[in-house]
């Protein structure tokens, strides 16, 4: 897969391209499938949401645990379209699950996730896409993701604020008189789509969400490639949130979900 000149253009001035249904239901289903072990894992690579339950908030490195995964971050209509917006080859700085689950999945307060990555995994510069892969469909109903389109021309604009609870996990937050003047500039649009749509987002971009009220999880998977050439040069957080490995990524082929899918139903 390969953008067209108006689509980087796009992402150059808005920070983000959404494409609805990128991947077919029995695509996507592969990684839907998987998805009970990974929300059953209780070690180090999850994050418990705040409310108490046993809810997770956070599932990093599922492209090192699932086959799916680790396909999907390898998926030509990912990392192709990426390689063009990096002008560069690409590496995964970090992946993680999002959730969300129905009645459970909590907040996120306005942020910039290259603030983390720049001080906490000494990242250079925000040369890199987060790339949300829609595992549920996703409306106004279960809590989308809120970005403002073209604030990531604005730098970075947030105050640390640590996490408790959870070595190296932090929160970067916006102040509202910030997060109000931007959005008076280009207003807040919410990403919505059915399973298997997916957004390429500006690491620079300032984006949030409300807590998921309803029964209905949404669960969205960020693959989070940096340039090559912007590697980050820090070493304290642990592979699944600064992965070390610094190998350019080569593309699989785009029948390597489907492929998976004939594999499991042969054995």
């Amino acid at each position: 897969m390969q953008l067209n000149a108006k689509q980087i253009e796009e992402y150059r001035e808005t920070g983000c391209l959404l494409f609805p249904g990128l991947f077919r239901p029995q695509e996507i289903g592969q990684l839907q499938s998987a998805l009970p072990q990974l929300l059953g894992r209780r070690d180090d690579v999850a994050v418990y949401e705040k409310d108490g339950s046993d809810a997770l908030r956070l599932v990093y490195g599922a492209h090192a645990l699932e086959e799916a995964y680790r396909r999907m971050s390898r998926h030509p209509r990912l990392l192709e379209p990426v390689r063009q917006l990096l002008e560069d080859e690409a590496y995964i700085h970090q992946t993680r699950l999002n959730p969300k689950m129905g009645f459970h999945g909590g907040e996120w307060t306005w942020h910039q996730d290259f603030g983390t990555w720049h001080r906490a995994d000494g990242m250079p510069e925000p040369r890199c896409v987060m790339t949300a892969v829609f595992l549920d469909d996703i409306s106004a109903v279960n809590s989308p993701l809120l970005i403002i389109p073209g604030s990531q021309h604005h730098g970075m604009r947030e105050e640390v604020k640590p996490e408790d609870g959870a070595v190296g996990y932090v929160v970067m937050e916006i102040d509202k008189s910030t997060v109000t003047a931007l959005a008076d500039d280009s207003p807040i649009r919410a990403l919505e789509g059915p399973a298997g749509s997916v957004a390429f987002l500006h690491c620079n971009i300032v984006h949030g969400s409300a807590p998921n009220i309803s029964p209905y999880r949404r669960a969205i998977w960020y693959v989070n490639y940096s340039a090559v050439g912007n590697a980050a040069t820090g070493s304290e957080r642990p592979w699944y949130q600064n992965n070390r490995d610094f190998t350019a990524l080569t593309s699989l082929d785009d029948d390597c979900l489907r492929d998976l899918s004939a594999q499991a139903a042969a054995e």
